[in-house]
């Protein structure tokens, strides 16, 4: 099991691994490490420092092309809908038309439902910390949160479009844990998303 010293997010440790690598020369001569200890400790920490860099921005890479997608999805798929909408205004629509179209609701069984798990990704950006989701058969999500060492979740709200923003202004440093449960018909269906950890700051 890691030590408890270690954070639990790659924000936090990215920091924790900085202020390694500044203070262990100095401690390791004071307390009798030896040098190739010291040597391979520190580059143990670069390592995974480069690693989680590596990682953080790809991640960030990924949410661009996200945001992309997203406005591209909103213009097109409002574009696809008036279409349909005006189509449907014709004498000679029918529900054979709207069957060809595959424009029928698609209605979730209680079996998908109660199995589905949503799957959530945080950033801190802007001084607001933003969750992102997909929405797929859900009507929306209920976003739950802690203050990371607490136990108790507190429900922040009901999102029915993603991305969730939380509503609650950042005011110093700490890491916030987050959590989904899927809604439907305004019952939360299904299973707990994994609870993901983002550190913010001022």
């Amino acid at each position: 099991m890691a030590a408890s010293y270690f954070p639990r997010s790659d924000a936090g440790l990215l920091v924790w691994l900085g202020n390694f690598q500044t203070a262990l020369p100095t401690q390791a001569k004071a307390h009798g490490l030896a040098p190739s200890e010291t040597k391979d400790a520190l580059d143990g920490a670069k390592a995974l420092s480069a690693s989680i860099a590596t990682d953080e921005q790809k991640y960030a890479d990924w949410q661009a092309a996200v945001a992309r997608t997203s406005v591209i999805r909103e213009k097109t798929l409002t574009e696809i809908q008036r279409v349909i909408d005006r189509m449907k205004t014709s004498p000679s629509y029918t529900e054979e038309s709207a069957k060809a179209l595959q424009a029928v609701p698609v209605k979730a069984t209680a079996q998908d439902l109660a199995a589905h798990k949503p799957v959530i990704r945080g950033s801190s950006q802007g001084g607001k910390v933003r969750i992102h989701w997909m929405r797929g058969a859900l009507d929306g999500i209920n976003v739950y949160s802690r203050k990371q060492g607490d136990t108790a979740w507190v429900l922040l709200g009901h999102d029915s479009r993603p991305p969730y923003d939380d509503p609650r202004p950042i005011t110093g440093v700490e890491v916030r844990e987050y959590r989904a449960i899927g809604v439907s018909h305004d019952q939360e269906v299904g299973q707990p998303s994994d609870t993901i950890a983002v550190a913010v700051s001022v």
